[in-house]
């Protein structure tokens, strides 16, 4: 991954914004012969307690989450395997890991999704062992994947419409893991090391500047919080702090969980990710009593207006996450549950007029080529940028960290600088983001309350 090019020294004191704690937690966890002998400062909104869920409530990936180790990309291929194997191997992770393999299902008429499929598809059984690979050519097939060889779907004429499950595949390579429990066990590596220091409760405001350079950040309370360099890695709350134009969009998902029964989840246990790309719709197996399910529909955007530090005087407009920690009363919008539950009276009928147990809105930081950002700021020195990713960062979790110090001291390999940089198709659209095709809605016209 690195270069042969002198690393630059790295700075004496380090503030990471960490507003969403699942993927910034790890990248602090640098091996022994590179973490650098510096003062670090993690500011996190909501601590994860020892003795509290390690994941924060407004964490897209709360619960489960997927790791994957295949793209059709070459070199995401190669490092989230590497990732993978990392995870594997940790003694701290691999009770929290679960190789179930991932299955991608489509509708299987022309469009740009059944193209993908395809694409997919072919590239699968061409890098993996065909033992990996396990074919669904029927919407029968599919659905005794997940309820059993015994099993068969409504027919189509109950669906009231037409059938969106007709041919998949598997890739057993593909695992979830217990992201709270993971997020645990690196908050817990991270209290041993004496130069890293948490600052809970009080979020960031905005970025502390002096003649145009980072030195820091500036809370809410308005205290500053001095240090030569701030690493914003807020996910998709990093643009409310720094002007990315283009380069990255917060867009939000539904996302549900359902109560399952002990003799469903013993039914169940065995399926894989099963992901419809077709219509978006993500269902994971049961675990601890629930099921969680996402859908990537065209998605929802919270319009607030902003300034910068680089220009006060200049009022912009971005989409900037609205959760239950702030809005505790929200409900998914009506259209997100009948598309969910309409999903699931095909795939998983059990579950398709059960209630919620609870629901979301996941926050994701999208990018015009669903790549991450991680690049110093082009304007200002002393802020360097680790976000976006499109939702695809917990498949890389043991490895960022190493990338952002490798990017920090100049030594991230050429292929990676040009694929992270911060202009990377800034004026693009987010085409190879993972959802479906239309334009975000604004949330706080559609989104209902519990009371």
């Amino acid at each position: 991954m690195s270069v042969s090019t002198p690393p630059k020294p790295f700075p004496a004191s380090v503030i990471v914004i960490v507003l969403v704690s699942l993927v910034s937690l790890p990248l602090w966890q640098f091996p022994n012969t590179i973490r650098p002998p510096s003062s670090q400062s993690l500011i996190v909104r909501l601590l994860p307690l020892k003795t509290a869920p390690a994941s924060t409530p407004q964490d897209a990936s709360a619960q489960v989450t997927l790791a994957l180790p295949y793209y059709t990309d070459p070199l995401y291929t190669r490092l989230a395997a590497k990732a993978q194997r990392m995870i594997e191997n940790d003694p701290d992770l691999r009770p929290h890991y679960h190789k179930q393999g991932m299955t991608y299902v489509c509708d299987g008429e022309p469009s740009r999704f059944t193209d993908g499929w395809e694409e997919m598809f072919r590239s699968a059984k061409q890098n993996y062992d065909r033992s990996a690979i396990v074919e669904m050519p029927s919407r029968e097939a599919v659905f005794q994947r997940i309820h059993g060889p015994k099993s068969q779907p409504r027919p189509v004429s109950e669906l009231g419409g037409k059938s969106n499950w007709n041919t998949a595949y598997c890739n057993l390579g593909a695992a979830f893991i217990d992201a709270r429990e993971s997020i645990r066990a690196y908050y817990n590596r991270c209290l041993k090391v004496p130069t890293i220091n948490f600052k809970c409760g009080t979020a960031v405001d905005r970025l502390h500047l002096v003649n145009n350079r980072g030195k820091g950040v500036v809370m809410e309370d308005e205290t500053i919080i001095d240090a030569e360099c701030v690493i914003v890695a807020a996910g998709a709350w990093s643009n409310k702090l720094v002007d990315l134009g283009g380069r990255m969009n917060s867009i939000g998902h539904e996302v549900v969980w359902f109560k399952v029964t002990p003799e469903e989840e013993a039914q169940w246990k065995r399926m894989s990710i099963t992901t419809n790309e077709s219509t978006g719709l993500n269902i994971f197996p049961p675990y601890k009593g629930e099921v969680k399910v996402l859908r990537r529909s065209p998605g929802y955007k919270n319009t607030i207006t902003v300034s910068y530090p680089e220009n006060p005087s200049r009022k912009v407009e971005i989409s900037y996450p609205r959760t239950t920690v702030d809005s505790p009363t929200d409900v998914i919008p009506a259209d997100a549950e009948m598309g969910i539950r309409r999903d699931l009276r095909e795939i998983m009928p059990p579950l398709a007029d059960r209630p919620f147990d609870r629901t979301k809105i996941c926050w994701i930081s999208t990018t015009p080529t669903a790549d991450f950002l991680i690049a110093p700021h082009p304007c200002i020195p002393g802020i360097h940028l680790a976000t976006g990713g499109s939702a695809h960062a917990w498949k890389f979790l043991p490895i960022l960290g190493d990338c952002v110090v490798e990017s920090m001291q100049g030594t991230l390999s050429r292929e990676l600088v040009e694929k992270w940089a911060f202009n990377k198709f800034a004026g693009g659209k987010d085409e190879n983001a993972p959802r479906m095709d239309g334009a975000p809605e604004e949330l706080r016209d559609v989104v209902r309350s519990n009371l």
